[in-house]
């Protein structure tokens, strides 16, 4: 009995090959292309959360208050140091904003501001205790040259005296006018050291350069005023 063969369909006289793909071929190159794709997605909501960020600083933004010069350590901050800017308030720093200038205008810096920078709170000291008219001026005492128990408040007198003489242990008062100040602070000595108590005293204007060399001379007491 004869077998028939079917013959293989031939292509231009060429049989035609099948050239089957593996079964998971499709499905690896899905596979590959995922990750891309959520690499797209992730920039995607990157850039929109960056972009949201962004604007959200821009719209915060408020007027501060910079230095317009230089200003030194323990000088007293005038109108004329300040000049506003607009700043981020996500810069972190604790600014002062332009409608609060008065409660730092004539307080002291507590350390040296430079031009340019922005104020902030911790850099503004405390408003200086001297009145209008007057001068502080620290003043070095020996034990027995001020009372003992006196405070800041206190209203006191500076007495002239003079240096103790060669032959002599004690000071004598002079023939100079006592001049009257008021106690500011107190910064005792340790009781186990030869330094001075120094007292810081207010003074009128006119007195403060008395004082002061009254003190750098080691010619000056100090009393207390009753009542």
């Amino acid at each position: 009995m004869a077998t028939t063969t079917a013959a293989a369909p031939t292509t231009n006289g060429r049989r035609a090959e099948g050239r089957a793909r593996p079964a998971g071929a499709r499905g690896t190159g899905r596979r590959r292309q995922l990750p891309l794709v959520v690499v797209g997605v992730l920039l995607v909501l990157g850039c929109a959360l960056a972009f949201a960020d962004a604007s959200l600083h821009l719209g915060s933004r408020e007027e501060v208050l910079v230095l317009s010069q230089p200003v030194a350590a323990g000088q007293v901050l005038s109108a004329g140091d300040l000049r506003s800017a607009r700043v981020s308030t996500g810069s972190g720093l604790a600014v002062v904003p332009v409608d609060q200038e008065e409660g730092v205008v004539g307080r002291r810096a507590a350390v040296a501001l430079v031009a340019g920078a922005l104020l902030t709170t911790s850099e503004v000291g405390a408003v200086p205790t001297v009145g209008a008219g007057f001068d502080e001026v620290a003043v070095g005492l020996k034990p027995g040259a001020y009372p003992p128990d006196v405070a800041p408040g206190d209203r006191v007198q500076v007495v002239p005296v003079a240096s103790p003489s060669a032959g002599s242990s004690t000071a004598g008062v002079t023939s100079g006018s006592p001049i009257a100040a008021t106690v500011l602070a107190v910064d005792a000595a340790p009781a186990d050291t030869s330094n001075p108590t120094v007292l810081s005293l207010q003074v009128a204007k006119r007195d403060a350069g008395e004082v002061a060399s009254l003190a750098a001379a080691g010619q000056a007491s100090v009393i207390e005023v009753g009542g």
